[in-house]
């Protein structure tokens, strides 16, 4: 039984340990107070712990020492994330109100240490804000805005009376809105230019998809012949066998084309004729892709 709760004590101990190390991130207070317990709990740590402040706890009161932390640690996170969250605001408010007064550099550096002080939970809000900056400006993303504006919006643009809005910072969203105020009679110039460039990507892409295609039957094709001397294997083999003496067939040359739907083979030869002699033939077939004869079409 000793030994099921020393190995209760080390895996308990250890997932505090870990526990409490990542959810420092979230909740300082909280993730510390569990790295504490983890080392109150394993048995190495807490015999230096008791030797070195000469004490010996009964086993119960280790157990209830652990609870009454766990207890403590889970009622201080809401309120580490509370105050987290008001410097958060604190910093990110602080930072609006520079951007307001056109001190950019300083919002910047209040939504860096924003940044810096958030809780992944809270880290967006500074991001949004960061991307906000950086962007508001932006004559690419005011035209990116454009283009995806509707009709009614874009008369809203043009009459300075559109409701909607682009960036949640108000200055910053004034400022991007006399932006797209400027480019707006520009708008349908672009949106003809897109749709140029897009068309033009498409027509590209379907000609590098026929490019490849191409090659890969390419490919194909010339798997059916001799890498040593270009015959087609299969033509070869039927012509052989209807010499009028197979031993005596000699490949010269082989030509082909493509023609879609099979491959045109012009196979040249030499073979004995029925006078003794060597005489020179020619044979075209048509093959599949496969490397299939399909058909005979001509022997001379």
């Amino acid at each position: 039984m000793k030994d099921v709760i020393l190995v209760f004590k080390w895996i308990f101990g250890i997932l505090f340990i870990i526990s409490g190390f990542f959810g420092m991130f979230a909740a300082f207070i909280t993730g510390l107070l569990f790295i504490l317990l983890g080392l109150f709990i394993l048995p190495f740590t807490y015999k230096l712990f008791a030797k070195k402040v000469n004490i010996k706890l009964p086993s119960w009161s280790k157990w209830v020492i652990v609870v009454v932390g766990i207890v403590v640690a889970v009622i201080a996170i809401p309120e580490t994330i509370m105050k987290t969250e008001k410097e958060v605001n604190s910093l990110l408010s602080k930072a609006s109100n520079f951007i307001d007064n056109e001190q950019i550099d300083s919002a910047k550096v209040f939504i860096k240490r924003a940044k810096q002080n958030s809780p992944d939970s809270l880290k967006q809000r500074a991001i949004d804000l960061e991307f906000e900056l950086k962007n508001y400006n932006s004559e690419k993303f005011a035209i990116e805005i454009l283009i995806e504006m509707d009709d009614n919006e874009f008369d809203e643009l043009k009459s300075d009376n559109l409701s909607k809005t682009y960036l949640n910072q108000p200055t910053l969203n004034e400022k991007l809105i006399l932006i797209l105020q400027k480019k707006a009679p520009e708008r349908n110039k672009i949106i003809e230019e897109i749709k140029k460039k897009k068309e033009k990507e498409r027509i590209v892409e379907e000609l590098k998809v026929e490019q490849e295609k191409q090659k890969k039957r390419n490919q194909i094709v010339q798997k059916q012949f001799s890498p040593w001397d270009g015959s087609h294997p299969k033509l070869s083999n039927i012509i052989e066998k209807g010499c009028r003496n197979p031993d005596s067939y000699e490949h010269i040359e082989t030509r082909f084309r493509d023609e879609g739907n099979y491959i045109f083979v012009i196979t040249k030869y030499r073979a004995e004729n029925g006078f003794g002699g060597m005489s020179i033939g020619e044979v075209t077939a048509k093959v599949d892709l496969s490397g299939n004869v399909i058909e005979i079409v001509s022997q001379e």
